[in-house]
């Protein structure tokens, strides 16, 4: 017997929520609260204030018109093409590698940066940002933050 309950009730519940339908409001009803929100309040309108404003609806402009053709055909790109930011070329430093001696049993290198030529040895830092590491017989190497970067002679670099 209390197979067969629990049975119906199982099924009565497989059969009620796939509907959509709550059992819960059935077997707890909730109770309404009901609040005293006091009388209605009786508002006598300003006969004047309500012909002002209607004159002010009456003198506002309604109607929209364009002051110009509207050209939006050059902000529209093909929504199917890779967005790709563009570097200015100003922004690029050419670094060329001129000239490696050695002078004094000291190892020399000249590289010009953008307009700029540098005479540098070893552990030198120039543009701020550029510090050699190793001046070699046909190649200096420099290191710019933790990027290492090889110049050989006569080599120019877009960095």
């Amino acid at each position: 017997m209390k197979r067969k309950i629990i049975l119906i009730l199982v099924l009565v519940i497989a059969a009620v929520f796939p509907a959509g339908c709550q059992i819960k409001p059935f077997l707890f009803p909730e109770q309404k609260i009901e609040i005293d929100t006091g009388p209605v309040l009786d508002i006598d309108l300003d006969q004047r204030q309500l012909a002002m404003i209607e004159t002010i609806d009456d003198n506002l402009e309604t109607t929209y018109q364009i002051k110009g053709d509207v050209d939006i055909s050059h902000d529209i790109r093909n929504p199917f093409q890779p967005y790709y930011i563009q570097q200015n070329q100003e922004n690029e430093n050419t670094i060329k590698l001129e000239k490696i001696y050695s002078q004094d049993g000291v190892d020399y290198a000249e590289i010009k940066f953008n307009e700029f030529s540098y005479k540098l040895v070893e552990t030198d830092v120039f543009a701020e940002i550029y510090k050699v590491q190793a001046i070699n017989e046909n190649s200096v190497v420099l290191l710019k933050g933790d990027e290492i970067i090889t110049i050989f002679l006569d080599q120019l670099i877009l960095d």
